[in-house]
């Protein structure tokens, strides 16, 4: 799978040394710890450093540590999170740590 993503596809250039959010939710995708893996190994193909962020509303609880134990028990693992958002636009909100993973 790795050969069908494409850097030139991205809105931005992939930085070596750059810290990059792969947004992974919970509805049901077959074989999802390979397509994250498969993204991850991409990721550090060019030279980044991949983390995981949980991409979903209520399962979990709506809690970090819900979301992250749904995410490891499909086998994934360091799930960054801390549901403080920040507003991108009207419409659209991001977890904290997909901005800055180290904050």
């Amino acid at each position: 799978m790795a050969r069908s993503l494409r850097a030139e596809l991205l809105p931005f250039p992939v930085q070596a040394g750059a810290r990059i959010a792969i947004a992974v939710g919970s509805r049901g995708i077959a074989n999802l710890p390979v397509i994250v893996g498969e993204v991850e190994a991409w990721v550090r193909e060019h030279e980044a450093e991949p983390f995981i962020v949980p991409a979903m509303g209520s399962h979990g609880g709506a809690t970090a540590d819900g979301q992250r134990k749904i995410l490891e028990g499909f086998g994934i693992a360091g799930v960054v999170s801390s549901m403080d958002v920040v507003q991108l636009g009207p419409d659209a909100f991001i977890d904290r740590c997909a901005l800055s993973p180290t904050a």
